[in-house]
């Protein structure tokens, strides 16, 4: 039986406290999220995700995003897709273009992402790389268990004076998915959002959030 991934989560939340969670800046977001997946063909997948994003005026306006992926399975659980989303901030469109590649195996999940920021007012567009890790449990009949972590870098920083940031945020989710009945599941969770910086103190966003998903 696969070690429960929430372990591996926590071990690396404390991993990180005697470094820099004692002196962080931290704020509290609400986001509610939907999602639509489905296939287009035999091995064709759809994605469409959006997202309104409370937050407090520390961190800036209210977000709304819209998203969509298409992927093509390749090989036995093997995908490779792309897509694009819209990013809605105080009336500032940002567009990201995105390419990933994707395994999904046995409860497993994992995905890397190579996204184009296309920021207003920005000297270039922003290459950012994200790679995440999921595991999905069944706990109950129609109730699982979803838990993962995400890092993002930059490896083309949006401006030609600043050098590539490395690590520019860590995501960590816990979160449960009821089957509800028709397609449809509710997904409350929890999301813990470690941003490292190098000339202020780090920055830690508590993301309480639900998702509705359906599939067809």
């Amino acid at each position: 039986m696969p070690m429960r991934f929430a372990t591996l989560l926590a071990a690396m939340l404390a991993a990180w406290q005697p470094s820099s969670a004692l002196a962080a800046d931290e704020d509290t977001q609400f986001w509610l999220a939907g999602f639509v997946r489905g296939k287009l063909d035999e091995d064709v997948y759809l994605t469409i995700d959006t997202s309104y994003r409370l937050r407090e005026s520390q961190i800036g306006p209210d977000q709304q995003i819209f998203r969509v992926t298409v992927e093509k399975e390749v090989a036995d659980g093997l995908r490779i897709g792309g897509g694009a989303s819209v990013f809605e901030t105080d009336g500032q469109t940002e567009f990201r273009p995105h390419q990933q590649l994707r395994y999904i195996n046995n409860g497993w999940d994992v995905r890397t992402r190579l996204e184009q920021r296309m920021i207003p007012g920005a000297e270039r567009t922003e290459w950012r790389i994200r790679q995440r890790v999921q595991y999905t449990s069944e706990v109950l009949e129609k109730v699982e268990l979803i838990d993962s972590v995400e890092w993002f870098g930059v490896i083309n920083p949006r401006s030609a004076a600043r050098d590539p940031d490395g690590t520019e945020q860590v995501r960590f989710l816990a979160a449960a998915a009821f089957d509800v009945g028709g397609g449809f599941e509710v997904q409350p969770g929890y999301l813990l959002w470690y941003s490292p910086r190098a000339a202020r103190a780090d920055g830690i966003s508590h993301v309480p959030q639900v998702a509705i998903n359906y599939r067809f």
